[in-house]
């Protein structure tokens, strides 16, 4: 390995300590907001990948949001798809403006920035542009939130917290093409 490139995050001491914050920040959002019904729990990720944001939402603000995004995409929906050739990108309009019955982003929800854990080690190797060839990280990231939020549902942490039904845990990536993703449902209705 050239030494002046940075080496690669140890994805595993990451992951575990991920785990460790969540379930702290849970445990601090269940005695701080004791009445508050969770119907989100994101870990949200920078372009850059140094921090990782752990943001909770309500069930009341995110059918809010959700109201608001849903009227916002049938508008466009409607403008867009309504000129003469606006069939042929139907398919674009449908997925860029999807409607989803929780809010669109994390900047939305009622607490977006609850806790933040930071990994000095992850942004000089993403950011590290003499690495030609090799693919997109985002991949690895993703691999490493689908563990934290697995973990976090098994290790049953989750039920400390007043959850909606059903009650989401995502991730939120600074990509267009990827933006808030559902990664876990829980607490589904009987």
């Amino acid at each position: 390995m050239d030494s002046a490139n940075p080496p690669e995050p140890d994805w595993s001491a990451a992951s575990t300590r991920l785990l460790v914050a969540s379930e702290a920040a849970i445990d601090r959002f269940a005695r701080e907001r004791p009445g508050e019904c969770c119907s989100f729990l994101a870990f949200a990720v920078g372009a850059c990948f140094g921090d990782v944001v752990l943001a909770f939402d309500t069930l009341e603000n995110g059918m809010a949001r959700a109201r608001r995004h849903e009227a916002t995409s049938v508008r466009i929906r409607a403008r867009t798809l309504a000129t003469e050739y606006g069939w042929r990108n139907a398919g674009f309009h449908l997925h860029h403006a999807p409607i989803a019955a929780h809010s669109p982003s994390t900047a939305e929800f009622a607490f977006a920035d609850f806790d933040r854990v930071h990994f000095p080690d992850w942004e000089p190797y993403f950011l590290d542009r003499r690495r030609p060839g090799e693919p997109d990280p985002t991949g690895k990231v993703a691999l490493l939130l689908q563990g934290v939020a697995n973990a976090v549902v098994e290790r049953g942490r989750l039920a400390r917290l007043n959850l909606a039904a059903p009650c989401y845990i995502g991730g939120e990536f600074a990509r267009d093409d990827l933006g808030l993703v559902i990664l876990r449902a829980v607490n589904w209705p009987s």
